[in-house]
């Protein structure tokens, strides 16, 4: 089982996020901004982030950029979300992002993502 840590301040969409996270066997951790994304990385270490780009306080790309140079986060797969595909993902890409889904988000395209990244569905008990 993985622990992923989902940024996003859409309370819907976070919500949806955990509970597929939960259905494919992993543990969500939320969070509704970038300032609290970093209270729960000193909290716990995830396994991966899927990290919205629009955050009311710094903008997903930024904070991909910021954790890229931090030797806790500098390996961390994050998968940036978001509305505005085809434009963001060379930015995101060139911010460090493991992976980019676009919006809306489906249980089948987050399952392909983090397959991709190595973190398969977890077996049922």
């Amino acid at each position: 089982m993985a622990k992923i840590l989902i940024v996003d301040d859409e309370r819907l969409i976070l919500e949806m996020l955990s509970a597929f996270v939960r259905i494919m066997g992993h543990e969500p951790v939320d969070a509704i901004s970038s300032r609290q994304a970093r209270e729960r990385l000193a909290q716990i270490q995830p396994d991966v982030m899927l990290l919205d780009i629009m955050l009311p306080d710094t903008n997903g790309i930024d904070l991909c950029r910021e954790l890229r140079q931090e030797a806790a986060t500098a390996e961390l797969p994050i998968i940036i979300i978001s509305a505005h595909a085809p434009p963001k993902i060379r930015e995101a890409e060139e911010a460090g992002a493991t992976a980019y889904l676009s919006k809306p988000v489906n249980l089948q395209s987050l399952r392909a993502a983090l397959s991709n990244i190595g973190i398969p569905e977890a077996p049922r008990r």
